[in-house]
């Protein structure tokens, strides 16, 4: 017996860090204040101070939609919303960077980007975040061109947040493979313990038919231990205490309380009644075997002579449960579908 989680029940890779958790907000809120700390401390190599303030924004709430509780992997639709942060976030930066001098922090974005490409690895699009950083590559290698710096220069700006990236890769696989080993070893639990609890059924199970064997047959084995001669209420009695126990074999799945009372009432009134499952398998619809246990006890209900065979067909067939009625030239016979609706008689 295999149980395997559902799509909603299995690990997200980034809840291993509490991405949605009251210290991954904090840490969202020090990014945003850092990159705005950042921001204010180079104002002077920026020549519109309104474009670096809507990038810190727009970078902010990149890091607020980015520790939100989404699912794993991360929705397409914030991730290309992620990209266009990143995107649009370094245009505004670089548009407003003066062409010559020394920049120092001022060029806080591209840190600030690559941060919200490292945790969108984590969230499952690795090859979104490296997309993410070619364009950013791409963007400071043309702004280092246009500025003369030299479109070289450009891209080494950009190394050490192509190693940070690298390193949030492989953070974010080694997180995928302990999610993984996490996800099989609560199946294996989750085996066991279906396993255990399997065992204890079947155990209390017989444990209840040895008990209901004890009580049904007990009485009369000790009577006829004792010798005849017998009464022919007591034949009678043993007639369908055998009967009983054959249904409990031959017809386990219709052993129901109110099959049981049915049939011992219709066996009493000198019925003989044949109880049988040819099925192997448990009626898992509720509804459908409720309507077939009231087929069952009116069939029996009826029937005052004769001989009442009560079938669960083998799977596949188009009657699930037959019942056939034979008093003396007289047959009746009754089928059933697998939702326990009568089945039309054939021609």
């Amino acid at each position: 017996m295999t149980l395997s989680p559902s799509a909603s029940q299995r690990i997200d890779p980034g809840r291993l860090i509490a991405f949605t958790s009251t210290e991954g907000r904090a840490i969202v809120a020090l990014f945003i204040v850092a990159n705005a700390a950042f921001a204010w401390g180079t104002v002077g190599f920026v020549a519109r101070p309104w474009q670096t303030a809507f990038a810190i924004a727009i970078v902010g709430a990149g890091g607020v939609l980015i520790v939100a509780k989404r699912s794993y992997p991360y929705p397409w639709t914030d991730t290309a919303l992620i990209l266009g942060i990143v995107v649009v976030a370094n245009a505004m930066v670089f548009d407003s960077l003066h062409v010559s001098g020394d920049l120092g922090r001022a060029t806080w974005n591209l840190g600030a980007n690559t941060w919200l490409l490292f945790f969108l690895t984590i969230r499952g699009r690795p090859w979104a975040a490296w997309l993410g950083m070619v364009f950013m590559i791409a963007q400071s290698a043309t702004w280092a061109a246009i500025t003369d710096r030299g479109a070289l220069a450009g891209v080494i700006m950009c190394s050490n947040h192509v190693g940070i990236l690298l390193v949030g890769t492989l953070f974010a696989i080694l997180l995928r493979r302990t999610a993984q080993r996490i996800e099989a070893l609560r199946e294996r639990a989750l085996t066991a313990a279906a396993e255990t609890a399997a065992a204890d059924a079947g155990i209390e199970i017989r444990r209840a038919r040895v008990d209901e064997l004890s009580a049904l047959a007990l009485p009369l084995l000790e009577r006829i231990g004792e010798g005849g001669p017998f009464t022919d209420a007591e034949r009678a009695s043993f007639a369908r205490a055998e009967a009983r126990l054959r249904d409990g074999v031959r017809g386990r799945a219709l052993a129901l309380p109110e099959v049981v009372e049915a049939t011992e009432a219709a066996r009493a009134r000198g019925v003989s009644v044949t109880i049988l499952d040819d099925r192997g398998e448990v009626i898992e619809d509720g509804d459908a075997l409720a309507r077939m246990v009231e087929v069952i006890v009116r069939t029996l209900g009826a029937a005052f002579a004769g001989a009442v065979t009560v079938r669960l067909q083998p799977p596949g067939r188009d009657s699930a449960l037959t019942l056939l009625h034979v008093h003396g030239d007289e047959v009746t016979r009754i089928a059933l579908d697998e939702h326990g609706e009568v089945l039309a008689p054939r021609p």
